[in-house]
């Protein structure tokens, strides 16, 4: 009988073992939409949780090419893009000294999606970098929470 439960005792653990999971769970992003008129966001307050994956899609309304900007953001991962940005008319970033952490844009009347984790908390700014819209207000504030 004692030999009985031995076996039934290693069987159990090692069943019990078997359950458990080295992989990493993966936690499913969190999707917002942001859209863009003309020279302006229609909020200017995100709000998401550090280490929580990003689902971000820009929709352009506005009767002007626009885009989402974020200059320095700390990140876990890549950033990833739906769509691989098209140059597009007037849309040059080449003239920028810096160029952003996370950028997507978005052509009139379309959409573009774009991924990324925040790691930091924080208060991270965003706005469009055409010329001129960020200074006429196209800009928000992305607020990382801690988890």
């Amino acid at each position: 009988m004692k030999r009985l439960t031995a076996v039934l005792l290693i069987f159990g653990l090692a069943f019990l073992a078997a359950c458990g999971s080295d992989e990493p769970t993966t936690v499913p992003p969190v999707s917002l939409e942001l859209t863009a008129t003309d020279i302006a966001f229609d909020t200017t307050r995100l709000e998401v949780m550090a280490g929580q994956p990003v689902r971000l899609t820009l929709n352009n309304e506005g009767a002007l090419e626009h885009d989402f900007s974020i200059m320095e953001m700390p990140l876990m991962g890549n950033v990833m893009s739906d769509e691989m940005e098209e140059e597009m008319p007037g849309h040059d970033m080449s003239s920028m000294a810096v160029e952003p952490e996370i950028h997507v844009a978005a052509a009139m009347n379309s959409s573009n999606t774009i991924e990324f984790t925040p790691s930091e908390p924080g208060e991270y700014t965003y706005f469009c970098t055409v010329a001129g819209h960020k200074e006429a207000g196209m800009m928000g504030t992305l607020v990382v929470q801690a988890p």
